[in-house]
Order: structure tokens, then C-alpha cells, then sequence
């Protein structure tokens, strides 16, 4: 390239001893198969030549030099001598860009043996949960210890053979970003991608090796089925695979698969304002603290660092060592002979996603723990592997306790949060009857938003309406006693004891040991002792819902029961709901029957039915059974 002048890539000069040749636009990158350049070619002080043509097309490049020989009357062997060494420094410069565009690779993080063996005594060490903790803090992720750790766990499990994904759902203005962020400086290098946001047809077109055993983390994540869908499909299947129609050069359709086939950790972030573990996806949903709390620490750490009081060796520090911790687990194997005992609670929605999280984020908490852990080989294969922990079991369920309960709620977050507000505040206020005229004096809210809770809370039957009009000013509502989830989150946690019993229990069957060390013993479970008498009672096992067969037959055994207490009275269909435990539209359902057998009376009053015993006298000619004109 020894005539070409590079002045940038839109404008390169050649000069040789006949002529002085400008490309304009520079060359093309993309297509290696064509050489199409726009020159300006300049002879003695004649008047520029300008011409767009393929060097590479013998067609053009023929026509371009009969044309130079006879409008200046040169020779053909000099112009063509001239137009090769053109086009043979151009390819050559081409080639030369084409072999520097990528990325330069980065280096890949390899800890020292003294900062391996500390990494590894932190993994040994008992206390490793709190010890993370702190780490995590001393980072500056301050109020989020439970998501903290779980998002750690999972970003750890990404040398895993069963990579474990989470999802941080939250308003703006929480701190999903700079989580984020915080976490990425925690990971080695070449052991995760960061992206601000991906369309949802990028997934299709990576490559493979870019993104296979790596946390992908994505900062802006769209919430729609277009973008969940292939994610889900890549973190259950480990493939994805693009069929679509693609033209060649000639115009003619063909098809083209793209397939990438990958097992990584997704770390994202995405606006949430709905109940999406309806969707039964395969991510675990994290909802970040919003609480006015956290607020002021989060404010008093800014106000720290702005006045240098955190120091930024000690964040290094943090940040150093948890790469080592990171860089020195081992991909291994992870077997839970428990998990046959596991069970969840009948409160839990969408069972089958949910165990299947529960699973393997146990597998995720034993791989981390696998210095803590027994090494095992299997005698057929030879494989190693580990065995999960009982302890395991119980900082799963720890953990994961919160969303395990906001996967049994009806509410969305937003919306129970709100209803928690409203229950406090109208104790607060002792009284039980509200107005929207009221919430909005009290809690800065936006109109809209204020009725869509409302709405919703009327829907599930959490509030109804008590009086008022429409259009003056405004319906008052009361609170129900449906909206209590006490004897939810007591059933739940029954169910979850009952089955860290039955886990301890088979461990100890499996040790051959009737009791447990100190640091052993399962939470919510009492120590055994030698010399403690055998119980004549077997223990209770944990209460269950009762399923009611009965159906209306019930609900008016019920009413007959309330009459004889308070007779002429009136029923909706919340007086029932908290006595059999079956949701509002179907005890409404219920009395709808007993009203159509001729059972009940109602009227319609405060936009709803109200219910009344019929006595004999009352009953109407509408409302008796009519008889079969057949059987008379």
C-alpha cells in the first residue's frame, strides 16, 4: 500500500506517475465477493474523470479503460498497469481492516495461589452465608441482603452443568441498574456479557461461543412474549433454533436455520407493574425493595461517598475477592437424594414451575457449598459428585420463602403492597370505611393508578362497595375480612416444616443417628434427647383445606345457622367465603341457586345482591319449582 494515502475510511488517495486517483466513500466491508468504489481520477491539469464501477467486474473495468485511453490519448498498457496496482492495493487494504475490526479478546482472570487459597478457606469457613453477606455490603448493596445473595448464588452457578436465572422485577428509580452493575464487578473476566438491552430477534443470531457458560446480564429487559418466549426456550432446552426465508444474490428464496445452542445465567432487569408468575416462567422473579426504609439507607450510603467516607480499597478488596470465590469453583455434579420428600404447599400456583425452580436453586446453594461438601464417585461412570445437604435445603427455603408466598397471592405486588398501606392506615384511623377523596389526602398517588387498585381489590373481594354515588361524591368503601392471608402464610409455613422433618428425618435414617449436633438441628424442630419419653399421641400432621363437596348445599346449611343466631338478617356472598374458604364469585354462584330453587329472596341494592331466607308465606309463583307436563 505504498501509493495509498488512508486520509480516513470515506477518503483514500492513489498516486502513481500517470495518474491521481481519489475513492470517495471509501471501500466496502461488508461485501468481500465485490469491489465497488466511486473514484476521481485526475490526469495532468485535465478536468477530473468521475466513474462508479466493481473493480472486480472485467465488463466495467474494460469500458473504464477504453474510456481514459480515448478521451486523453493514452496507452492501454500504462492505464491498465495503473488500475491493478489500484485495485490490488485497495484489496489488500480491505483484508487488512477486516482481520482488526473484532474486538480485541480479553484476558482471562487468573487468581494467584495464595488469593485461590483464601478463596477457598471463605468457601469453607461455617459461617459463609453471612460472610457473603457482608461482602455484598461492603460493595454497596445495602437493604437488598436476601436478593443480594440469591442473585449471587445464581451468577456463581454459571460454571455449573444447570445454570440457575433470576429476574429483578421494580419500578424505576429502585436500583436495578446499579444491582447490576454492582454484581458485574464481581464477576471474572470473560465470564459474562453485559448488554443495556436486546431485542428479542437478536437472541436468534448469537454466537454460541460468545454466550455458552456465561451470566448474560441485560440491563433493560422487554417485557413482552416476544422477548420472554426464546428466553425461556434457551433456558429450558439449552438450544434455539430460527427457521426463516433469506434471498441470495440472485434474488431466489431459501431457507436458512439459525441455531444457537447455549447454557447460560441470565441476569436481568425489567419494569413490573403486574402479576407475572401467571406467565410460568422459568426465571425466578425477584421483587427489589421499595420501602421508604430503604430509601434512607440507600440515601445515607450516597451521602457517605460524596463526603469520603467509604473508602474505595475496601471496595475493591470486596469486589477482588469475590471474583476469586467465583474463579475457584469447579464444575461439578450435584445429586439431591431428597428431593423426592420435597413438597410444596397447595397454596402454591403453577406447581409445576415452582418445584422445579425450588430444585434447582437447592442445586445452585449445594454447588456453591461444595467445599463444605463430601466429594462422591460413581462406580459405573466414575463421575464425582456431591450430595446436597439437608442445611441446603433449609437455606432454599429460607430464601426463597418470600416468593414462594407472593407466588400463593392473588394480588399483584404493586396492589398488595397498596392494600397493606390501606389496612394500616385505616387502623391508624379506627375506622373501616374509606373514599378514594381519602387515600389521595393521605398518600401522594396518581388518580388512574389509585383505581386500578381499587378495582382490583374489589375484584378479589378485598374491599366492596358501602355507599355513595358515582358521580357526586364518589362510592365509600369498606374493607372485608377476605383480604387476611394469616392463615395463608400459617398453612404455608406448616407445609414447609413438615417437609424439612421428613428430610432431616431421612438424613438421619441415612447417618444412622437418632440426634443432631447443634449446627444440625432444622429450624422449627425441637432437640432429641436420650432420655425423653416416647409420646402417646402421634404427631399431628399439618392442617390441610378441606375440600367441601356439598356445594350450595353447604352454603345454605351455613345461612341456616347464621339465621338461627340472627334472624331476618341479610347475606352477600363475602359472609360466606371466610366460613368455607372459597373465593367470592363462587359462593355468589351458590346463592344464585338457592335463590332459583326458591330457597332465598334477593334485591338488588348498593350494586349488588342481598340475600333474605324465604319463608313459606313469601314464597312467589316464579320461584317455585314447575312441574313436568309429561308425569301429569
Amino acid at each position: 500500500m505504498q501509493n495509498l494515502r488512508i486520509h480516513n475510511s470515506h477518503f483514500i488517495t492513489f498516486t502513481d506517475p500517470l495518474f491521481t486517483i481519489d475513492v470517495l466513500g471509501g471501500v466496502d466491508l461488508s461485501q468481500v465477493e465485490r469491489l465497488v468504489c466511486t473514484l476521481r481520477i485526475t490526469y495532468q491539469c485535465y478536468p477530473p474523470f468521475r466513474t462508479t464501477l466493481d473493480l472486480y467486474s472485467d465488463p466495467q473495468t474494460d469500458k473504464l479503460l477504453r474510456t481514459l485511453c480515448d478521451k486523453w490519448g493514452l496507452k492501454l498498457l500504462e492505464v491498465s498497469r495503473s488500475l491493478y496496482a489500484l485495485t490490488l492495493q485497495l484489496e489488500e487494504y480491505r483484508l487488512q481492516e477486516l482481520r482488526y475490526k473484532g474486538k480485541a479478546p480479553e484476558q482471562a482472570f487468573a487468581p494467584s495461589e495464595e488469593d485461590k487459597r483464601k478463596a477457598i478457606r471463605f468457601l469453607s469457613g461455617k459461617n459463609l452465608s453471612d460472610n457473603l453477606r457482608e461482602q455484598l455490603n461492603a460493595i454497596g448493596i445495602l437493604g437488598e441482603d436476601r436478593n443480594a445473595l440469591i442473585l449471587f448464588l445464581a451468577l456463581a452457578s454459571h460454571k455449573s452443568g444447570n445454570p440457575f436465572s433470576v429476574l429483578c422485577l421494580a419500578k424505576s428509580g429502585i436500583g436495578k441498574s446499579y444491582i447490576l452493575q454492582k454484581l458485574s464487578e464481581c464477576m471474572p473476566n470473560g465470564s459474562y456479557s453485559f448488554h443495556s438491552r436486546i431485542s428479542a430477534n437478536a437472541l436468534y443470531y448469537f454466537d454460541s461461543g460468545e454466550i455458552n457458560g456465561k451470566a448474560l446480564f441485560v440491563e433493560d429487559l422487554e417485557w413482552t412474549t416476544q422477548m420472554l418466549q426464546p428466553l425461556a426456550t434457551l433456558q429450558t432446552q439449552g438450544r434455539l433454533v430460527n427457521t426463516r426465508a433469506t434471498k441470495d444474490k440472485d434474488g431466489m428464496l431459501h431457507s436458512t436455520t439459525f441455531e444457537v445452542i447455549a447454557k447460560l445465567c441470565l441476569i436481568a432487569c425489567a419494569y413490573s407493574d403486574k402479576n407475572f408468575e401467571e406467565l410460568g416462567l422459568p426465571f425466578l422473579c425477584l421483587h427489589l425493595n421499595h420501602s421508604p426504609a430503604q430509601d434512607l439507607a440507600v440515601m445515607e450510603y450516597q451521602k457517605k461517598c460524596r463526603a469520603g467516607r467509604i473508602r474505595t480499597e475496601d471496595i475493591t478488596q470486596a469486589q477482588y475477592l469475590l471474583k476469586c470465590v467465583i474463579a475457584s469453583l469447579q464444575n461439578i455434579s450435584v445429586i439431591n437424594p431428597y428431593a423426592t420428600l420435597i413438597n410444596l404447599p397447595e397454596d402454591i400456583a403453577y406447581p409445576r414451575k415452582s418445584l422445579l425452580l425450588l430444585l434447582n436453586f437447592i442445586e445452585t446453594i449445594t454447588f456453591f457449598f461444595q467445599y463444605q461438601r463430601e466429594q462422591e464417585t460413581d462406580k459405573t461412570t466414575g463421575e464425582i459428585f456431591i450430595r446436597t445437604h439437608p442445611q441446603d435445603i433449609e437455606t432454599a427455603f429460607a430464601l426463597l420463602k418470600n416468593s414462594l408466598f407472593r407466588r400463593a397471592d392473588e394480588l399483584s405486588t404493586t396492589a398488595r403492597g397498596f392494600y397493606k398501606w390501606l389496612n394500616d392506615y385505616l387502623t391508624e384511623a379506627k375506622t373501616n370505611r374509606f373514599t378514594a377523596l381519602d387515600i389521595r389526602k393521605a398518600k401522594a398517588i396518581h388518580p388512574r393508578t389509585l383505581n386500578r387498585y381499587l378495582q382490583e381489590l374489589k375484584l378479589f373481594s378485598y374491599i366492596q362497595v358501602a355507599g355513595g354515588n358515582k358521580h357526586r361524591e364518589g362510592f365509600i368503601y369498606k374493607l372485608t375480612d377476605f383480604g387476611n392471608q394469616t392463615e395463608v402464610q400459617s398453612r404455608i409455613e406448616q407445609e414447609i416444616q413438615a417437609t424439612l422433618k421428613s428430610v432431616w428425618k431421612a438424613y438421619r435414617k441415612e447417618q444412622g443417628t437418632a440426634t443432631l449436633s447443634p449446627e444440625q438441628e432444622p429450624i422449627g424442630e425441637e432437640p432429641e434427647t436420650k432420655n425423653a419419653e416416647p409420646s402417646e399421641e402421634p404427631p399431628q400432621k399439618p392442617s390441610k383445606r378441606k375440600r367441601i363437596n356439598d356445594k350450595e348445599e353447604h352454603t345454605f346449611k351455613l345461612l341456616l345457622e347464621l339465621e338461627a343466631q340472627s334472624p331476618d338478617r341479610e347475606y352477600i356472598a363475602t359472609d360466606f367465603t371466610a366460613l368455607t374458604g372459597r373465593n367470592h364469585i363462587t359462593e355468589a354462584r351458590y346463592l344464585k341457586r338457592l335463590w332459583q330453587q326458591g330457597k332465598l329472596n334477593r334485591k338488588w341494592k348498593n350494586r349488588q345482591y342481598y340475600y333474605t331466607l324465604v319463608t313459606t308465606e313469601s314464597k312467589t309463583v316464579s320461584q317455585t319449582p314447575m312441574s313436568d307436563p309429561q308425569t301429569q
